[in-house]
C-alpha cells in the first residue's frame, strides 16, 4: 500500500465547491440558450492550479479533486436544464418548486456519481476505453504550474461579459440579426446570433461536430420550410418571417425529435455488447459476498455497502415525490423501484458512452427521452389522468437525465485521476460533494433565467428568450403521448433522415475517415433556432483557421473560448437577477 500524498483537502473541497456552483450556474445558461453544455474540467483544473499554487503546497492529485469537484456542477445542470423547464412548458407551473427540484437532482445525481463505482474497473482498467477528455485533462494537469495562466480565461470572460450587458441590461446592441422574403411561394428565412459564448462553444467543440449542427439547422430552415411552404397554398399570403417560425415550430423542429429518438436506439444498439458485458459485471460485483481487497491505493474505491446504502436512500425520496404529485401508492412504489433500475442502466450506458466519445459529446438527451416515452406510455396505461401524467413523466425523466449526465462526468473524472495516480475513493467522495453542492443551486438558477428571458414558444417569453430545446423536446414528447397531436410523419422523417447520417457514420468508420457523422450534433441542429447554428459553426472555423489540432487542451485559444463562454453565462444570470429584483431591463 503506497503512502496517501495530499489530496483530498478542506481547502480543496471548498474550492472545488466554490468552482462547481459557478460553472454549474454558467452551464445551466448556456444549456438553455444553446442546448449545448461544454465541459468544465479543464477550466476548472486550470484555476485549481493557479489559486492553488498562490496558497502554497498543492500537488496534482489535490488539484485533480478541484476540477473533479468543479466539474459536478456541470453535469448537474445538463441533468436539470434538459427536464425541468419542460415543467413551466407545459404550463403546469411558473416557478419551479424549490424542494421537489433539489430532492430529484439530489437523487439523480447521488445514483449517477455512485453507481458508476461498480464500472470503473471493467471500463478504465480492464477495456481501457479511450475517455477522450479524460486523457486532456490529465495532460493539463500534468503541465503543472508553469502552464497555470488564467490571464486568457479572464480576458474572454470580461469580452463576452461585456457584449452581453451592452445587449441585455443597456439594449445598445441586438442579440440576433435576420432576414425573410418570398422567394416565389417559398418562405426563406436566416439569422445569426450576435454571442460571444456561441463562438466559444464552437471554437471548443471543433469543426467536425459544429459543421454537423450547422448542417442539421441549414437544411431545417434552408430546405425543409421552403419546401413546405412552396407546397402549401394558404402560406405565400402571409409575412415570410412569421410563416417561417410558426412552420419551424409546429412542424420543422420536430424532425429533431425523430432524429434524437434514432440516434438513442441507434447508439445503443451498436455498443449493446459492451454495454450487456459491463452491467452483468457490475452486477456479478454487486453481488458478490467477498469484499474487494484493495492492493493499492490507487486501486481504492468506496466499498459497495457505502454505495448500495446511498442509493437505497435515494429510493424513499422517489417515492414520496411520486406519492405527492400522484395520490397513488402502488403507482409511486412501481415507479420508485423501475425508475432505480433504469437509472442503473443509465449510468452504465452514460458511462460508456463517455469513454468512447467523450463527456461533451455524451448524448443524454437522446438516452432521456427514450425513457421519458417510455415512462409516458407506461403512466398512460396505468391510468394516469392527463393532468397530473406528464409532469410525472418529465419528474422521472429529470432523475435519469442527472443520474446519466452525472455518470459520464464521474467516469472522465475517474479516467483522468487513473492517469494522474489519484485515489478513487477521493474522487468518488469529491464528485458526490459537488453534486450535491450544485444541486441546491439549480433551482434559483433556472427560475432566475425563466423569469429573465422567458422560454420560447411560451407566454412568458421575452426578447432573447432561452430555446431551451431538450427541454421543449421532453414537453412535447409528454403532451403527445397523453394528448396527442404529435406531428407523426415529421418524427418519422427525422428518424429517416437520422438513420442515413447512420448509414454514412457505419460507411465512414469502416473506411477510417476522421470525419464522421455522428447523429446526435445534427438532430440538435435540426431542433435550434438557425442563428444559433450558425454562429457556432463560425467559432468553429476560427478554430480551424487560427487555431492548431495539435495545440494543447490548455491553451490559449481553448482557454479564451472557455472564458467567453464563462463571462456571458454569468452575466445572463446576473440578468435574470436583475428582472427578477424588479429592474426593467433593457434600460435604454
Amino acid at each position: 500500500m503506497t503512502a496517501a500524498p495530499r489530496e483530498l483537502t478542506g481547502r480543496g473541497i471548498a474550492l472545488g465547491i466554490a468552482l462547481a456552483l459557478i460553472l454549474g450556474a454558467a452551464n445551466a445558461y448556456l444549456g438553455l440558450y444553446a442546448g449545448l453544455t461544454v465541459s468544465a474540467s479543464i477550466p476548472a483544473a486550470v484555476i485549481s492550479m493557479a489559486i492553488l499554487r498562490i496558497l502554497g503546497g498543492s500537488t496534482i492529485l489535490e488539484n485533480n479533486v478541484v476540477q473533479t469537484i468543479a466539474s459536478a456542477g456541470e453535469a448537474v445542470a445538463a441533468g436539470a436544464i434538459f427536464t425541468f423547464p419542460a415543467l413551466v412548458i407545459l404550463g403546469g407551473v411558473r416557478t419551479l418548486p424549490y424542494v421537489e427540484v433539489t430532492a430529484l437532482c439530489v437523487v439523480g445525481a447521488t445514483m449517477g456519481a455512485l453507481m458508476v463505482v461498480f464500472l470503473r474497473r471493467a471500463y478504465i482498467v480492464e477495456e481501457r476505453l479511450p475517455f477522450p477528455e479524460g486523457v486532456a485533462c490529465a495532460q493539463v494537469l500534468r503541465a503543472g504550474d508553469a502552464q497555470a495562466n488564467v490571464r486568457p480565461l479572464v480576458i474572454g470572460s470580461l469580452i463576452s461579459a461585456a457584449l452581453k450587458a451592452l445587449q441585455d441590461i443597456a439594449g445598445i446592441i441586438p442579440g440576433a440579426v435576420s432576414g425573410a422574403r418570398w422567394a416565389g411561394s417559398a418562405a426563406v428565412a436566416g439569422s445569426l446570433d450576435i454571442s460571444a459564448a456561441l463562438l466559444g462553444v464552437g471554437y471548443i467543440i471543433g469543426i467536425r461536430i459544429a459543421a454537423l449542427v450547422f448542417a442539421g439547422g441549414a437544411f431545417a430552415w434552408l430546405v425543409a420550410i421552403p419546401l413546405l411552404t412552396a407546397f402549401h397554398p394558404g402560406y405565400p399570403t402571409g409575412d415570410a418571417a412569421t410563416t417561417a417560425s410558426q412552420l419551424w415550430s409546429s412542424q420543422v423542429r420536430y424532425l429533431g425529435v425523430g432524429a434524437m429518438l434514432t440516434g438513442g436506439v441507434v447508439t445503443l444498439w451498436r455498443l449493446r455488447t459492451r454495454i450487456a458485458s459491463a452491467i452483468a459485471d457490475s452486477i456479478r460485483i454487486v453481488r458478490s459476498t467477498q469484499p474487494a481487497v484493495a492492493t493499492a491505493r490507487e486501486d481504492t474505491d468506496l466499498s459497495a455497502r457505502a454505495v448500495l446504502t446511498s442509493v437505497a436512500l435515494c429510493v424513499p425520496v422517489i417515492f414520496a415525490i411520486c406519492l405527492w404529485l400522484s395520490g397513488q401508492v402502488a403507482l409511486s412504489v412501481a415507479l420508485a423501484v423501475i425508475l432505480t433500475m433504469i437509472c442503473f442502466f443509465a449510468t452504465a450506458i452514460a458511462g460508456y458512452l463517455t469513454g468512447i466519445v467523450g463527456a461533451s459529446n455524451n448524448p443524454v438527451s437522446g438516452v432521456t427521452v427514450i425513457v421519458l416515452l417510455a415512462v409516458a406510455l407506461f403512466l398512460k396505461l396505468a391510468g394516469v389522468s392527463q393532468s397530473v401524467g406528464p409532469q410525472l413523466a418529465i419528474l422521472a425523466g429529470a432523475i435519469v437525465c442527472t443520474a446519466a449526465a452525472m455518470a459520464g462526468d464521474s467516469m472522465h473524472d475517474l479516467a483522468t485521476g487513473y492517469h494522474v495516480g489519484a485515489t478513487p475513493r477521493s474522487l468518488e467522495i469529491g464528485v458526490l460533494v459537488g453534486a450535491i453542492a450544485a444541486s441546491f443551486l439549480m433551482a434559483p438558477i433556472l427560475n432566475l433565467l425563466i423569469a429573465g428571458y422567458g422560454i420560447a414558444g411560451t407566454t412568458t417569453a421575452r426578447a432573447g428568450a432561452l430555446a431551451a430545446p431538450q427541454a421543449f423536446l421532453m414537453a412535447k414528447v409528454t403532451q403527445g403521448v397523453f394528448h396527442g397531436g404529435l406531428p407523426l410523419g415529421t418524427i418519422a422523417a427525422g428518424a429517416a433522415l437520422a438513420a442515413m447520417l447512420g448509414l454514412g457514420d457505419r460507411y465512414l468508420e469502416r473506411r477510417g475517415s476522421k470525419w464522421r457523422t455522428p447523429i446526435m450534433p445534427a438532430a440538435i441542429g435540426l431542433y435550434l433556432p438557425l442563428g444559433l447554428s450558425v454562429t457556432i459553426f463560425i467559432g468553429a472555423l476560427a478554430h480551424s483557421l487560427f487555431g492548431s489540432e495539435d495545440a494543447a487542451e490548455n491553451g490559449p485559444g481553448i482557454l479564451l473560448a472557455a472564458g467567453l463562454v464563462a463571462g456571458e453565462a454569468l452575466m445572463g444570470v446576473a440578468s435574470g437577477a436583475m428582472v427578477t429584483a424588479g429592474v426593467r431591463l433593457p434600460i435604454f
